[in-house]
């Protein structure tokens, strides 16, 4: 087998195989001869066939098998011949065999990029840190009790403001039809939550009861459904319920009622700041991260391998449309296997696969630099960390036993968990060789951050 290599780009190469054509005979001659001992051929005992008969019969079967059996084996073989690690396959060319004449084709690949040891040095990361204050903790009493209001109706003509629950039917048309998923019976939502488009909540505030509302809008480009994008569509919406919410007062028994038996408002209040502490200290960690990997990845540019951006792109479509059944738990940090362009399956209906290409080339890029600072530095997270961090998953509750069992059920289940632990020893690692400061911002800044 010949094998020459040409460098057709960054990370692509093109191989040009070339089989002995000897060698493509010796295997069509004994395949035909297999075929034949279990060919019943009328006229002829099982088996007993003439060889030119069973060529003529299955010849051209039993070739192309050959043919393309051969190809699968030589491409693996010309991948190690010539110590290549591909990304994927892009294509795999065939040309037309004829008998007597070498096999050859052209298999045409990614590679994965060379990445130099990835280093923080000479940079500078602002590390977050955030004091609860009483301020903090009054704003989450405020949005608890907002939670747990009662509603009433609003009177006869009273319009609606932020905050009043609205029970709607609703109908969205663009070019003149109802658009897939866009009619909706008895949707109820809180106004000003932000759950609705802002368009759409602020054409709704001062409805009242009973009344329709025609409410033109014009899409956001980046709108997930492709029919809608970017285009002007109608909303129609009738409000069959309008409710005020009534609050109760910050008191002992409001405590009570939401399941502090001892202690009343006072121990409320404690545990509300102490879960406020946990939150920002885990959104300081998230943005501490945030910003290490995105200083990581400014700090060593890559080339993505488009075989791979594409499956990332498939994964994210697919999990936008729910059509995969399950969440994604969390990214895989390693080369894996090659993947082939041509396995790729069509994306749902209506998904524009190019709204997902920047945050594909982007998570590409970054798993693979991530797994560069994995294999260099040979990190590892262990059994106790990994159980740590799945006790924290678990809580406190009712359900932590029976939670922490399932995950140490399936070892499988454990994988995200130990992806996140992995992605926590790269951002200490790259810490470490990076300048870090302080940098202290109050709990809604992080909130804020967090929303972005």
């Amino acid at each position: 087998m010949q094998v020459s290599v040409e460098t057709s780009g960054a990370i692509e190469r093109k191989l040009t195989v070339s089989i002995p054509h000897a060698e493509v005979d010796r295997k069509i001659a004994a395949r035909l001869r297999e075929v034949g001992r279990g060919a019943r051929i009328p006229g002829f005992r099982p088996g007993k066939a003439p060889p030119h008969i069973i060529a003529k019969r299955y010849g051209g079967q039993v070739t192309n098998e050959v043919v393309s059996d051969t190809i699968n084996a030589s491409y693996r073989e010309a991948l190690g011949q010539e110590n290549l690690q591909p990304a994927g396959l892009l294509s795999l060319q065939p040309k037309p065999f004829v008998a007597g004449d070498d096999l050859q084709y052209v298999a045409t690949v990614e590679l994965f990029p060379e990445i130099p040891p990835p280093t923080l040095a000479g940079r500078t990361i602002e590390k977050p840190v955030c004091e609860v204050t009483d301020a903090d903790v009054e704003r989450a009493l405020e949005s608890i009790r907002k939670r747990h209001a009662d509603f009433v109706a609003r009177g006869p003509g009273e319009g609606a403001q932020d905050g009043d629950r609205l029970s709607i039917d609703s109908c969205a048309r663009a070019d003149g039809r109802t658009l897939a998923g866009g009619a909706a019976r008895d949707r109820q939502f809180i106004l000003g939550d932000g759950l609705m488009l802002a368009a759409l909540e602020a054409g709704l505030r001062g409805v009242a009861a009973g009344e329709t509302r025609r409410i033109p809008l014009t899409m956001p480009a980046d709108y997930p459904l492709a029919e809608a994008a970017g285009k002007a569509v109608e909303f129609e919406v009738t409000v069959k319920a309008l409710e005020r919410p009534v609050l109760a007062d910050l008191d002992d028994a409001f405590a009570e009622k939401l399941g502090v038996t001892e202690g009343g408002m006072a121990k409320m209040r404690a545990e509300v700041k102490r879960r406020l502490e946990e939150g920002a200290a885990l959104g300081a960690r998230s943005e501490l991260r945030k910003r290490v990997l995105d200083a990581l990845l400014e700090a060593n540019p890559i080339e993505s391998p488009s075989v791979l951006v594409e499956a990332e792109i498939e994964q994210r479509a697919r999990m936008l449309s729910r059509d995969d059944g399950h969440a994604r738990r969390g990214h895989h940090h390693g080369r894996g296997r090659g993947r082939s362009r041509d396995a790729e399956p069509s994306l749902p209906p209506g998904i524009d696969r190019d709204m997902f290409r920047p945050g594909a080339t982007r998570q590409v890029a970054l798993s693979l630099i991530i797994h560069e600072v994995i294999e260099r530095n040979e990190l590892q997270p262990d059994a106790e960390a990994v159980r740590q961090r799945v006790t924290e998953i678990a809580g406190s509750g009712e359900q932590a036993e029976a939670m922490l069992n399932w995950y140490y059920a399936d070892p499988e289940r454990l994988r995200p968990v130990e992806s996140t632990l992995l992605e926590d020893m790269v951002v200490e690692r790259m810490l470490e060789t990076a300048t870090v400061v302080e940098k202290p911002l109050s709990f809604q800044q992080l909130q804020q951050i967090a929303e972005q």
